[in-house]
């Protein structure tokens, strides 16, 4: 590593020249660098990016946002997540706009960046959304100048952005191989798009939704595995067996995603296909209950996962994490979900925690394959 205050000095000696020839030498397709996953759901895999398609596919993400040289960035998240320097930072340099750097995410921080450099576009996750809202700095600080940024979540999640005076707020959705995100609704769209799609491909994608098991590509609006061609890369560094199982025989890369697209094109996100509950032999996506779930006015955050039976194989299960102050039971939670769901799909064991109970990758991605833990750790609510 080179601090940097000693990179300046170490290239005070190096002429113009050298410096023309170097740059002139680096084309499109050459590696800038490399991202590794976070390795959520499996051991993290080392992507190389290339210049080109970082570049690019951030301007375009930058379009979407309706970026302008007058726009003035906060983050806040890693800039060695896809996020910053895959989306983010490359954004706002293809657009001339400035990024506002907090070092470590703190709300009443943030929310005093924002008012003091007059912040216009936000990147942020849904749990940082939240810890603004609540803040209780927040109505006695002045958010007038934001405008726009780059979010992912519930369509509760997201009008909460919204009515913290993100007024454009856009949804995202890709991922580190697909050089950060690859649809993003578009900051012009009716808010409700903007809640419950993650827009159109970027320019340079084609996306396809397929069944995974029979490899049919499937009509608008039926749910299968997201598959994308484009701003992808090339394979996972040092590591041909995993990069062959990447792509399908078409040349598509699979995201290992749950999605459908409307006629327009618009995608919906709605799982990791590994997530995918099967009980008594149907097909449940924890998304589905998981929203229903969030809808709940006592419940801040939900993950729904699958825990083992010996009659159906797997049942619903669900961590709940409530709203500061608010309270509710179990048989409260099954029968709010009973009026909106199946009863196969509701959950048949509930676990109330708490934010510092969820288990959370260097980068703050939910292991969600660690959730179990925390019904073997405590005792948990439970519905007959």
């Amino acid at each position: 590593m080179i601090p940097f205050r000693e990179l300046a000095a170490r290239g005070s000696a190096v002429a113009d020249a050298d410096l023309d020839r170097i740059a002139a030498a680096v084309r499109p397709d050459d590696d800038a660098h490399m991202l590794y996953t976070s390795g959520s759901t499996a051991r993290p895999k080392g992507a190389p990016l290339q210049h080109g398609s970082l570049i690019e596919n951030a301007f375009n993400i930058g379009e979407r946002l309706h970026v302008g040289a007058e726009d003035r960035f906060w983050f806040a998240v890693s800039l060695f997540w896809a996020f910053g320097c895959g989306n983010a930072l490359p954004n706002a340099l293809s657009h001339g706009a400035c990024i506002v750097l907090q070092e470590h995410f703190d709300a009443g921080e943030a929310l005093r960046l924002i008012e003091r450099e007059r912040c216009s576009v936000i990147y942020v996750t849904a749990n940082m959304t939240q810890a603004l809202w609540d803040h209780p700095d927040r109505a006695a600080r002045d958010l007038t100048s934001l405008r726009a940024g780059a979010t992912l979540g519930t369509p509760e999640q997201i009008r909460r952005a919204a009515d913290l005076g993100v007024r454009d707020i856009c949804q995202v959705y890709g991922l580190t191989e697909s050089y950060g995100n690859c649809a993003v609704t578009d900051a012009s769209d009716p808010l409700e798009l903007r809640l419950t799609t993650v827009g159109t491909a970027l320019p340079g994608f084609t996306v396809r939704i397929v069944d995974p098991e029979t490899e049919r590509v499937l009509p608008a609006g039926e749910v299968g595995e997201i598959r994308l061609k484009g701003h992808v890369i090339r394979g996972y560094y040092k590591d041909p067996e995993k990069t062959a199982d990447a792509f399908d025989a078409d040349g598509f890369f699979r995201t290992g995603d749950l999605g459908t697209a409307d006629a327009e094109g618009r995608l919906q996100f709605r799982g990791r296909l590994k997530e995918m509950l099967k009980t008594g032999g149907i097909n449940v996506p924890p998304i589905e209950v998981e929203q229903i779930l969030m809808a709940h006015p006592a419940v801040e955050s939900a993950f729904v996962i699958g825990l083992p039976d010996p009659v159906v194989d797997e049942v619903p299960a669900a961590v709940v994490v409530l709203r500061a102050g608010m309270t509710v039971e179990a048989q409260a939670l099954d029968a709010h979900c009973r009026a909106a769901l199946a009863a196969y799909k509701v959950p048949r064991r509930y676990r109330f925690a708490t934010p510092d109970d969820l288990p959370l990758t260097t980068t703050g991605k939910l292991q969600k394959n660690r959730l179990h833990e925390l019904f073997e750790a405590a005792p948990a609510g439970r519905v007959a």
